[in-house]
């Protein structure tokens, strides 16, 4: 038997669109990353790692460190590889190759993937609104990727598929987020948690396929993007358990839509991308969607 969705409330709404426009971020600064001369997984390692450390010793601070057991840490694993360790070297490699604002787009299947993965598991009821809004999102992304509306070139299709392996891992941690969060587990906990989590399973890619665990030769050039991507950690996280455990999975996956837009604006900002006109009609339906999605369920009698 499944539950009612919960109800999204104004403030969910707000924390969601604050968790967008911070997310969006990951993606001009891993071409930051990727042009500054970092090695792909660890600029997945360090940012984490000192976010993660951050956000303990404020845990420690606030008392929150008490309790934790083997439930936490296969949790924090798990969410850790899923956001972190694996997709963000993904993402910095593939940024290499594509513009910003263009791997920004990899976000789009993630919606999907959360609301099947959840629906088939039982985990949360099927909503077709939720699935309407999905699919408005999913045809702003498509307009944005047709070959004639020149946003995307044939050249960087290759990079392009390999950075949809992120989506997927994110859609994974959307439902893992709830499946495997202990009960009494703070969002701040479970931010902690997960970043350090990341880090450690970084670690271990790194050493299983022979990757470089620092920049071959750490400079000036390497500093701010690692102090960026630190602060977005160490700000996203604790929102991104707290919005999950507020509104569920799928609803929470809606965001994705936005923080597309998001990635996009910071990358016009930051490189002086310019994109075509149809992301302006696509960022539209991007944000229909997540009005249809989250729009109240009309009460009965």
């Amino acid at each position: 038997m499944t539950t009612a969705a919960p109800a999204v409330t104004r403030r969910d709404a707000a924390n969601l669109l604050g968790a967008a426009v911070l997310y969006g971020g990951v993606f001009p600064i891993n071409r930051f990353a990727a042009e500054s001369g970092w090695p792909a997984v660890a600029f997945a390692l360090w940012p984490a790692a000192a976010a993660g450390i951050v956000l303990l010793l404020l845990a420690l601070a606030r008392g929150e460190g008490r309790g934790i057991g083997r439930r936490h840490v296969i949790a924090w694993l798990a969410l850790g590889g899923l956001v972190i360790g694996a997709p963000i070297g993904i993402l910095v490699e593939a940024a290499q190759h594509l513009d910003a604002s263009i791997l920004t787009l990899v976000l789009c299947l993630s919606p999907i993937l959360t609301l099947v993965i959840a629906a088939s598991t039982g985990s949360e009821p099927f909503d077709r609104r939720v699935l309407f809004g999905m699919l408005l999102g999913t045809a702003g992304i498509a307009l944005i990727v047709w070959p004639e509306s020149g946003v995307i070139g044939a050249g960087n299709v290759k990079w392009f598929l390999l950075a949809l392996i992120a989506p997927a891992m994110f859609a994974l941690a959307n439902n893992c987020a709830v499946w495997l969060r202990p009960p009494a587990a703070s969002a701040l906990v479970m931010a902690t948690g997960t970043l350090l989590g990341g880090a450690l399973i970084a670690v271990i890619i790194a050493l299983a396929i022979g990757a470089p665990l620092a920049p071959g030769a750490p400079g000036a050039g390497h500093l701010p993007p690692f102090v960026l991507a630190s602060v977005l950690n160490a700000l996203f996280y604790p929102l991104f358990f707290m919005i999950v455990a507020a509104i569920g999975a799928a609803r929470f996956s809606i965001f994705n839509y936005l923080a597309v837009a998001a990635g996009i604006l910071w990358s016009m900002a930051a490189f002086g991308e310019a994109p075509a006109p149809a992301f302006w009609v696509a960022g539209a339906l991007m944000l229909l969607g997540m009005h249809v999605a989250l729009r109240p369920r009309a009460s009965g009698p």
